[in-house]
């Protein structure tokens, strides 16, 4: 990392330097070591790593410090020092007032010593698709980084800032607020050259009251947009595409909105993307949640390269003549994400990129896990958008369950932070999902139970009662019909859900949407469904599977003459069994000791589409791979002698006899058991 001694980076975050035990003068002590990486996860310390101790809900970061530092951690940036810290001998202190502020201010001063052109991602839904499209855009040309997850707060950001290296020239950092003057923290942090806004929606009205508090919170952004900037707005969003008119001196005096930055917008380029932007679309084609295809048509010339001096930003609008149009194709889902990818072709364009590449980059951006993310089982297609949720992406996702094939059923939950009039927003999401092509509508949650009142009451079949004269619905047998003959369910609870899912009536072939607000913790709702849709199991624990299960499955493979039940249970007792499952559901491979489990046991949490498309490899290792090809590449390379290094990274020194090939077939999962 560039320019992050301790002696830096105690000045950087106005910090004490403590080294073997005593206060040291930032300004005399000379230290070459430079931190490789910045961390508040003690777990996460590497040698010369910079923890930074941070009193969390569940455990308080200071009680690690003396681990960290005996493991070869450069220093630790804390509120207090250790009992004992005068004995310390290895590693350093920098003593600060305030930990949190302490991780902003480095994280400002590294973003200072970089030199990369970095993209923010702003607006109230749809950020993490955008920064996802911008990312796979830009990759296509330069080496890109971007936020990993959800970190997109006043932690998450300054921890994004700190992944971005000297061989990287392009980053996306999205930014998220819940409350004023949070964008304008981040903002200080990130220093944008570009700003993208994706749209203005009723997200975090408890705090920011109505629209125009949305758009002036978020705007703060502006003033941290560095001159001669660009920012992107979506032309069809009525409140962004103001600040697209207040530049141009072309905004009407009622449609102001007080507190916007004006002085900023005069520093910066502002470009539109949308129906009627320099970047616009025709002929969509949507394929639900098999993504869509459409026309993007660039509309405004002095986005090529060749049409602009020093291939400096576009300005004012060129004529519009010369226009391009190009076919695109995106694997994300829904109609929104055509506007998110117009977002990431005007990236694209004023760094200097062709059309050709761009479309290359937008083809190749996946979802992430719980947006919109499809996951086929053997049954069923479930889609997971666990992750948030607000009245606005509610809508797009039962936009796009209605375009989807197959019987399609929705299951909703609360929505957090919507402010004085939460129970009528949820129930225009009810209303909304009766008006449209939905089979089944389940609402879960104190709030939804207004959701579920409202689709019942915009098209009702029924005076209020099912058949059945029940008010409570909690089977297949007990729904309610209402809509366009859809039917509806409600749940008080999550777990009253989660127990009564066997008896929903789910039918192979059924596509199954998921979405309300993180704090719904909807992301165990999908685990569970996945289960259900999964003919064999891809799972971990031994209250998951029987002993008899296991040898009942073990009897159908070639391994079963060589796997007695004596061993078997010594892997579960160790909870280090492992196996692979080809297509048809056999088991073609199987560790031949507990060290073979100790070893597999690594690499957990390893699932395949049905269709052999992604791949996701997780556990220690944390890696993504694209196709099958790839994983059993993968399986393959770790059952040779070459993967002796790649081992001893986690700690693990496998002897030779340890080896085996892994056979070179149809891979479908891993499970464990």
């Amino acid at each position: 990392m560039t320019d992050m001694t301790l002696p830096l980076i105690a000045k950087a975050v106005n910090g004490r330097l403590y080294i073997n035990g005593a206060e040291t003068d930032t300004n005399e002590i000379r230290i070459a070591t430079e931190a490789e990486s910045v961390v508040i996860d003690s777990r996460l310390c590497e040698k010369n790593s910079i923890f930074v101790a941070i009193k969390g809900e569940k455990a308080d970061g200071h009680d690690f410090i003396e681990k960290v530092l005996d493991e070869g951690a450069l220093g630790a940036i804390c509120e207090k020092l250790p009992e004992g810290y005068e004995k310390r001998t290895k590693g350093a202190y920098i003593l600060v007032e305030d930990s949190l502020t302490a991780l902003r201010s480095l994280a400002a001063y590294y973003r200072s010593r970089l030199d990369v052109k970095i993209t923010g991602i702003v607006g109230s839904v749809g950020k993490t698709s955008t920064k996802e499209l911008v990312a796979s855009v830009l990759s296509v040309d330069y080496e890109t980084s971007k936020t990993a997850g959800n970190f997109n707060n006043e932690i998450g950001v300054p921890l994004t800032i700190f992944k971005i290296r000297n061989e990287h020239k392009m980053a996306v950092v999205e930014m998220g607020i819940s409350r004023f003057g949070e964008m304008n923290r981040l903002g200080e942090i990130v220093k944008p050259d570009i700003v993208v806004m994706t749209n203005i929606g009723p997200c975090h009205l408890e705090n920011l009251k109505d629209l125009d508090g949305v758009l002036r919170a978020k705007s703060e952004v502006l003033r941290h947009i560095k001159k001669g900037g660009l920012l992107v707005v979506n032309s069809d969003d009525p409140k962004l595409y103001s600040l697209k008119e207040l530049k141009d001196d072309k905004a009407k005096k009622e449609d102001i909105i007080e507190d916007i930055d004006k002085e900023a917008l005069k520093d910066i380029n502002v470009l539109c993307y949308g129906s009627n932007g320099d970047v616009s679309y025709n002929n969509i084609i949507s394929k639900g949640v098999e993504g869509s295809t459409f026309t993007m048509k660039i509309d405004n010339p002095g986005l090529y390269p060749e049409k602009r001096e020093n291939n400096s930003m576009p300005g004012k609008e060129e004529p519009k003549e010369d226009k391009t149009e190009v076919s695109v194709s995106i694997k994300m889902q829904g109609n929104h994400q055509v506007m998110n990818s117009l977002a990431a072709s005007i990236v694209g364009l004023v760094n200097g990129m062709t059309p050709e590449h761009i479309i290359k980059g937008i083809a190749a951006a996946v979802p992430v896990k719980g947006r919109c993310c499809p996951l086929r089982t053997d049954r069923f297609l479930v889609v997971d958008d666990s992750y948030n949720a607000n009245p606005k992406s509610m809508k797009a996702g039962i936009d796009l369950m209605a375009e989807s094939k197959g019987r399609k059923i929705l299951i909703l939950g609360d929505m957090f932070e919507l402010g004085e009039n939460e129970k009528e927003l949820h129930r225009e999401v009810g209303e909304y999902a009766a008006g449209k092509d939905i089979d089944v509508l389940i609402c879960v949650g104190e709030l939804s139970r207004n959701m579920y009142d409202g689709f019942i009451g915009k098209s009702c079949k029924t005076d209020g009662h099912n058949d059945t004269g029940k008010d409570d619905c909690k089977t297949a047998d007990d729904m309610k019909s209402a809509g366009n003959n859809g039917k509806t369910l409600y749940f008080e609870t999550k777990e009253e859900l989660l127990s009564n899912l066997e008896k929903l009536g789910l039918k192979d072939g059924d596509t199954i949407f998921i979405k309300a607000s993180h704090g719904m913790g909807f992301a165990e709702v999908v685990d569970r469904l996945v289960e259900l849709g999964t003919k064999y199991r891809f799972v971990k624990g031994r209250e998951k599977m029987k002993i008899d299960d296991i040898m009942e499955l073990l009897s159908q493979t070639h391994w079963a003459c060589k796997r007695s039940r004596e061993t078997v249970e010594k892997a579960i007792e160790n909870s280090l069994c492992f196996g692979i499952v080809d297509e048809e559901g056999r088991q073609i491979a199987f560790g031949r000791t507990v060290t073979d489990y100790a070893t597999m046991f690594y690499v957990s949490d390893v699932v395949v589409d049905k269709d052999h498309q992604k791949c996701g490899l997780g556990g220690r290792f944390v890696e993504f791979i694209k196709s099958a090809e790839e994983l059993k590449d993968l399986w393959g390379f770790l059952g040779t002698t070459k993967a002796k290094g790649f081992y001893s990274k986690f700690g693990f020194e496998p002897k030779d006899d340890f080896f085996m090939a892994m056979p070179k077939t149809n891979v479908k999962g891993i499970f464990n058991v």
